[in-house]
């Protein structure tokens, strides 16, 4: 029973039914209301955790973070988490700029 249960699991899975998506305050960022280009603003908690205010052209993104579906706010294990993270969704980092806060990242939609 366990093993078609695994099977079963994998195979959900590996059809997409089981992937990551990545929501903002609760709203899925689709190409419909992102378009080709979002930027992170990492902040970064005393453990090395960080989460990331997401700006895709909303009305306020200072305050906008990454969450769940239901706007439960998301820690990363560290920033490269995140960033595979996105990046498995289909986005790739296009530039890094250095502000006095730290880093911001602009990321550019790969398809």
């Amino acid at each position: 029973m366990k093993k078609v249960l695994f099977s079963f699991f994998f195979a959900l899975a590996g059809s997409g039914l089981l992937s990551a998506q990545i929501y903002v305050e609760g709203v899925k960022l689709t190409p419909d209301n992102t378009g080709q280009y979002i930027e992170l603003d990492p902040q970064f908690r005393t453990d090395g955790r960080c989460t990331f205010q997401v700006d895709y052209g909303q009305a306020n993104p200072k305050e906008d973070h990454v969450t769940d579906e239901y706007g439960k706010r998301y820690d990363f294990r560290s920033l490269v988490d995140g960033l595979n993270m996105f990046y498995a969704e289909g986005w790739e980092v296009a530039q890094i700029s250095v502000v006095d806060s730290g880093r911001r990242y602009l990321l550019k939609r790969r398809y």
